[in-house]
């Protein structure tokens, strides 16, 4: 794990903003942004005024939330997490200019990229770093995020998913170790990658309080 690295240690990558619904211009699309880039919509509301303001921007991951205190949950109640948002301070309103210096801040999903990376927060701050334990409960096919999306245009043509790579940490904040499971696409077997190891795996195997990062392919995207 890297300290300096914000959103639970997984690194951003640049991703330029769109108009809603809309891939990137041309001079800043890529092959790495066609196939890992989406977009959502940001809105925050002032708790004073109920004033609201919004903006469009790309991710290349979903960085999202656990339910505290919980000993397992589903991939589902981590998503619904990231769209519902929280309460933020430090910000001032530009209609009332309030001394309440809150507010609300929700993210919608606009649209879903050909590859979707989930990145699971299991490292959280309390007073100091500790690590989320609990199972996340993660489909291995036909994951529908349809529930999840904010539009249902047209132009949402990825929603459904198999689940084909995870990244596993074990440890904790200071030390770990990290192995890989991989789905081959020929067999439709899983492996195990553990440094110069590679063992065969059971399906049901793949899911286990270790997972850190999921890697979904869309149904309609040969990977």
């Amino acid at each position: 794990m890297l300290r300096g690295q914000g959103n639970g240690g997984c690194p951003r990558l640049p991703c330029h903003q769109a108009p809603p619904g809309r891939l990137p211009e041309p001079q800043h699309q890529s092959p790495i942004s066609n196939l890992f880039g989406g977009q959502y919509k940001s809105t925050l509301r002032c708790v004073s005024c109920g004033n609201q303001s919004a903006k469009f921007e790309a991710f290349s991951h979903l960085s999202v939330p656990m339910p505290a205190r919980a000993s397992q949950c589903s991939l589902h109640e981590c998503i619904q997490l990231f769209v519902e948002g929280d309460t933020i301070s430090g910000w001032t309103c530009p209609e009332c200019q309030s001394s309440d210096d809150r507010a609300t801040k929700r993210l919608d999903i606009w649209r879903l990229p050909p590859v979707l990376i989930i990145h699971i927060q299991r490292f959280f701050n309390d007073g100091a770093w500790k690590k989320n334990q609990s199972s996340v409960l993660c489909p291995l096919k036909n994951l529908d995020m349809s529930r999840h999306l904010a539009t249902k245009d047209a132009h949402q043509q990825h929603h459904r998913y198999h689940l084909y790579g995870v990244v596993n940490h074990y440890g904790s904040m200071d030390s770990g170790h990290y192995t890989a499971f991989c789905r081959a696409p020929n067999t439709d077997r899983w492996h195990k990658y553990d440094d110069h190891q590679v063992h065969e795996l059971s399906g049901g195997s793949v899911r286990s309080s270790a997972g850190y990062l999921l890697f979904y392919s869309a149904i309609d995207q040969r990977l």
